[in-house]
């Protein structure tokens, strides 16, 4: 199979303590014929200097210096810059794993496809790489199959295909087209109106059945600040999103998706607008209130400190359960950021009449289950490890 010229474009601010693992994990791919393009937009802290320290070292590597204009920006820059048909992202604090590219490039080429998807692990600090919980479609679809996969599924409930730049593998052409039509001031959610507007346009999208792409959360990142402006941005995201979805022959499902999207996002600004530390004012997930009645369990522990976690914990103790203990592997380290958890060694001779496991990925749950059974030796009957209930799920059935 001929190696076409792929760029593989990195926007870059900031982020020096991650950039050098980023930057291996692009030079060390399977795929050779690369354009490894590192748009720093406006960096201050030394990043910028190790990135033109690459370049040196690689002659793949092209180094674009620029002040800073925002994510959307840097890549609008990457994509002028690249002289590729074919185009990847991959943010400067996250990495990939080995052979990304070439199973993108496969999968796009055997399925005669403008875009190829992977799958994702999201990586919290220095615990084992987990995949992220997004629906997986397999194979590929067709031009007639992906409105139905956008956002949603159709049930309203299974997520679609990531929105994520950084998964993916595309004509160029066909995500340049939606790029360049960004408002720049775009500051929320800017993958969705490029990623959903592309996925529409593609005649076929081919999916690889394997975790290639390592995201990686940040407490101090982005996405995860305040932000006072959030509601004006996301409107801004939706007037953008509902012009591109207008223009497809299946807008109404499209609008209806949207409008549905929509609410997560103002539950989501409610909750940053109180600046809890942890936990949300409103539950993104309710805790597994009907087994734990029918089992009578008021004593609890609960295992995981993710956001599922934190919603649990909230809603758990707001209804009256006792929480016994709150465990997590990593509960000593979040113990000192204020949350009051223990690592699960320490479940050890606790009394309790059932565990609950907080997560929305069965796979990571049946992980959890197995290592407090094997590991631990947590009474099996004890657990309950059910995929969580969203409180807008509960909300629209009104």
């Amino acid at each position: 199979m001929t190696e076409e010229l792929i760029s593989v474009i990195v926007p870059l601010y900031n982020t020096k303590a991650y950039l050098e693992r980023c930057l291996k994990s692009i030079c060390n791919q399977t795929y050779k014929n690369l354009e490894i393009i590192v748009v720093d937009d406006g960096s201050t802290d030394g990043s910028e200097h190790i990135s033109d320290e690459y370049a040196e070292k690689d002659s793949r590597i092209v180094v674009v210096h620029q002040e800073n204009g925002g994510l959307p920006a840097a890549r609008r820059t990457g994509l002028k810059t690249s002289t590729a048909d074919y185009i990847s992202f991959v943010d400067s604090d996250d990495w990939i794993e080995p052979d990304m590219i070439e199973c993108l490039w496969k999968a796009l080429v055997d399925n005669d496809a403008e875009i190829s998807v992977g799958r994702q692990f999201l990586d919290k600090g220095e615990t084992s790489h987990i995949e992220a919980a997004r629906s997986y479609v397999k194979g590929l679809l067709t031009k007639s199959e992906i409105p139905h996969h956008v956002i949603y599924s159709d049930d309203f409930k299974t997520r679609g295909v990531s929105p994520n730049f950084c998964d993916k593998l595309y004509k160029k052409d066909i995500i340049a087209n939606r790029q360049y039509k960004l408002d720049l001031n775009t500051k929320y959610a800017e993958d969705d109106i490029c990623v959903y507007g592309a996925l529409l346009d593609a005649d076929r999208v081919a999916f690889v059945d394997k975790p290639l792409y390592h995201y990686c959360r940040r407490d101090d990142s982005m996405t995860s600040a305040a932000d006072n402006r959030y509601f004006e941005r996301v409107t801004l995201f939706y007037l953008q999103m509902k012009q591109v979805f207008e223009e497809h022959s299946e807008s109404e499902l499209l609008i209806k998706k949207l409008n549905r999207y929509m609410i997560e996002f103002i539950l989501r600004g409610v909750n940053k607008s109180f600046g809890f530390c942890f936990g949300n004012v409103i539950p993104f997930y309710l805790p597994p209130y009907k087994t734990l009645q029918e089992r009578g369990a008021r004593d609890i522990v609960l295992y995981g400190a993710g956001d599922v976690g934190k919603d649990y914990y909230n809603s758990l103790k707001q209804s009256g359960y006792n929480i016994v203990a709150w465990a997590d592997k990593r509960g000593e380290y979040l113990a000192t950021q204020g949350y009051d958890t223990i690592v699960p060694e320490k479940l050890k001779g606790l009394k309790y009449d059932a565990l609950v496991i907080a997560s929305d990925s069965e796979d990571l749950m049946k992980q959890m289950k197995a290592t407090l059974v094997e590991k631990v030796g947590v009474d099996s009957d004890k657990i309950i490890a059910e995929y969580p209930v969203k409180f807008i799920e509960k909300l629209m059935e009104q």
